[in-house]
């Protein structure tokens, strides 16, 4: 009788919580019109005015004060057991390697596992550029080698390192050195936006290194790259205030600074071309021949010597 005596004191027009909260229920607030009221502190002001004159000389502060890029590698090796051949110490998970040039030759064996980590950075990927054109410091009891890779022996078809040579790299002594290029800025590149295709024709730039350390990649800003006829390019020459000041490293006198490192084109307004019929895939070239990968594994040797 008390909740029917209830019902008929309420409005129709009154929903049914109005008649549960008189009846002793809780008291409901509708969120339409209610706002908390923010103190705003005139200290909290103030701070939250000069705080970004203090983030930013924190963030110039930070990049003075870090490190400079450096490629440079710090690996241990051992001396190459004598009457061993190489298949044995491949067997055991030594990678065989043999440093030489400007002194004598020495043979030294490395952890497999660890080169190839630093050979192959990619899941499914071939063999890094970055392997060959980096300082390698080779720790061998109490000497130290400095190093760059000249020569490596790959499995045609598994990550998978066979033999690596180096050469000494001697501060005053020019050593050629493949610096991998990549590029920055794509997303703000003006040719990149109308649809154009920015490719990479030379992956690796020689270099002629006589100072003490390696150059790391090099990193070409494309931002103001654009879709011009036939092609945008970016040429060596546009590329000269990438290298150190000091005049340690300049790229290789075979080049005529005109040549296209970056390239930004239509591929629609690119015809395709038939390769030709005797055209053979570099990628399988080998010293002794081209490899055979029908045959990997199995006796003999998979080249055909020429």
């Amino acid at each position: 009788m008390a909740a029917l005596s209830c019902a008929m004191r309420v409005p129709a027009r009154m929903p049914a919580l109005a008649c549960l909260a008189g009846c002793g229920g809780e008291r409901s607030f509708s969120s339409k019109g209610y706002k908390i009221r923010r103190v705003r502190y005139p200290w909290k002001t103030e701070l939250q005015k000069e705080t970004w004159k203090f983030l930013k000389q924190d963030m110039i502060s930070y990049f003075q004060n870090a490190p400079e890029r450096d490629s440079t590698v710090y690996i241990r090796a051992e001396p190459w057991p004598k009457f061993t051949m190489k298949e044995m110490l491949v067997e055991k998970g030594l990678l065989p390697g043999v440093i030489s040039k400007y002194g004598p030759n020495r043979k030294v064996t490395f952890n497999k596992a660890e080169m190839e980590a630093l050979a192959f950075d990619e899941p499914q990927g071939h063999l890094s550029h970055l392997f060959k054109g980096r300082l390698f410091r080779v720790h061998i009891g109490k000497w130290i080698e400095e190093c760059v890779v000249t020569d490596v022996s790959v499995h045609p078809v598994e990550q998978e390192l066979m033999f690596v040579r180096f050469d000494r790299h001697i501060p005053g002594k020019m050593s050629v050195v493949p610096i991998p290029v990549s590029i920055s800025g794509l997303w703000g590149c003006p040719g990149y936006r109308k649809g154009g295709h920015v490719d990479v024709m030379l992956p690796t730039v020689l270099c002629e290194v006589v100072g003490e350390q390696i150059p790391p990649p090099l990193v070409v800003d494309v931002s103001n790259l654009h879709l011009e006829e036939p092609f945008g390019k970016i040429t060596l020459r546009d590329m000269l205030p990438l290298l150190p000041k000091d005049g340690t490293v300049r790229f290789a006198r075979e080049y005529s600074m005109d040549e296209e490192v970056i390239t930004c084109y239509d591929p629609k307004a690119l015809g395709e071309v038939p390769l030709p019929h005797d055209w053979q895939d570099p990628n399988f070239d080998h010293r002794g021949g081209r490899y055979h990968l029908t045959f990997t594994g199995f006796w003999p040797k998979q080249t055909t010597r020429t």
